[in-house]
């Protein structure tokens, strides 16, 4: 399992929050999907599959908000 961190733009609500993280921790890889409104970040715990990753980003933008990797999570090549 691995973990990433998301920066998550336009979720300013509880319902923002609740949507995402219940349609994000129902996608398959996904473990746990938390989303934190004080840091517009979403904490995700997933299979480790770099398509996972891709998918829930995919998800996000398609329920009406913009989520990247957070470039701080990323490993240094």
């Amino acid at each position: 399992m691995k973990h990433a961190v998301l920066d998550v733009d336009g979720a300013t609500c509880t319902s923002c929050v609740y949507t995402i993280e219940h349609v994000g921790s129902k996608l398959k890889g996904v473990h746990e999907c938390f989303v934190d409104r004080n840091t517009s970040q979403i904490q995700l715990d997933y299979d480790g599959n770099p398509e996972t990753l891709e998918r829930i980003i995919e998800l996000v933008d398609r329920i009406g908000y913009t989520a990247v990797i957070n470039q701080a999570d990323q490993p240094v090549s």
